[in-house]
């Protein structure tokens, strides 16, 4: 059986986008039983960090295991190396057994795209040759894996690259997180243009793309008012998740294993709340 696949993407930062992924990603893992593999691709490395800390991080990057060294070999040639190798197995800090595997990203990744547009656009590709190419080499990736996972996640950069099109496009679902704002509202708008024409291709539907609010705050009248709108317009998780200073310590990495309570502390609930609500949607009760 193949694993669900959900990318995870805003054309804005600063979203909380990361920070859902890696939970989501830990408590489906440590607490629902399910095999993750989430896969960084924003140059930003925030869920790699998060997932990994500094210390492996490092000897990830040092060890050239890392998406850009990925690609790398279909850009500049090498020795080719198996999609397998280059991602590191029971990542986290939370204890117990639990199968969390990541590839992470580097700041360097941000060039790869380039390079390999500039390259690939010498030899005579044009953009939608480009963005098949990206698709095809991120298919076979996963495809080179899926026995291994039940759910993969894809963590998006900002905006919209070939990387992230190709994982829209290879994603059965996708999840917006959104600060509940003007701007952001109107964002979604443009965003889910381009996401539905990327999965028409697949036959999938508006449906599978959901709105996940995040940094609520419930004693702000703006907040309140573009949440009701945004649930108006959208197709919107119930869950929501709250501005909160636990969720933002629990991306700190902690060098001692603990517990989805003692990470999340007082925001754990909401996490679980989300996990299932996430669970149930993507079909893997």
């Amino acid at each position: 059986m193949s694993p669900r696949t959900v990318s995870v993407v805003n054309m804005k930062g600063g979203v909380g986008k990361s920070t859902t992924v890696a939970c989501l990603a830990e408590t489906l893992a440590a607490e629902g039983g399910l095999r993750v593999l989430v896969i960084d691709l924003d140059p930003q490395s925030n869920v790699s960090m998060m997932l990994a800390g500094q210390d492996r991080w490092i000897e990830l990057r040092n060890g050239r295991r890392t998406i850009d060294d990925y690609f790398d070999q279909y850009v500049y040639g090498g020795e080719p190396r198996f999609f397998r190798e280059f991602i590191a197995p029971g990542v986290s800090d939370i204890a117990g057994e639990l199968t969390l595997d990541l590839l992470i990203s580097t700041p360097e990744f941000r060039n790869i795209e380039r390079h390999a547009m500039e390259k690939w656009i010498r030899q005579g590709f044009d953009m939608q040759q480009l963005a098949q190419r990206f698709s095809r080499l991120t298919h076979s990736a996963i495809e080179s894996v899926a026995d291994s996972y039940d759910l993969v996640l894809f963590d998006c950069p900002p905006g919209m690259s070939m990387f992230a099109e190709a994982a829209i496009g290879l994603s059965e679902f996708i999840v917006i997180p959104t600060i509940p704002d003007y701007v952001s509202r109107l964002g979604i708008f443009a965003f889910r243009k381009r996401a539905i024409r990327a999965m028409e291709q697949r036959r999938f539907t508006e449906d599978r793309i959901w709105t996940l609010i995040t940094k609520f705050e419930a004693a702000s009248s703006l907040h309140v008012s573009e949440a009701a709108l945004l649930k108006d317009q959208f197709n919107v998780f119930e869950t929501v998740i709250p501005q909160t200073e636990h969720i933002a310590r629990a991306a700190e990495w902690s060098d001692v294993k603990r517990s989805i309570d003692r990470k999340y502390a007082g925001a754990a609930p909401v996490i679980r709340r989300l996990a299932a609500e996430f669970r149930e949607r993507v079909g893997l009760i």
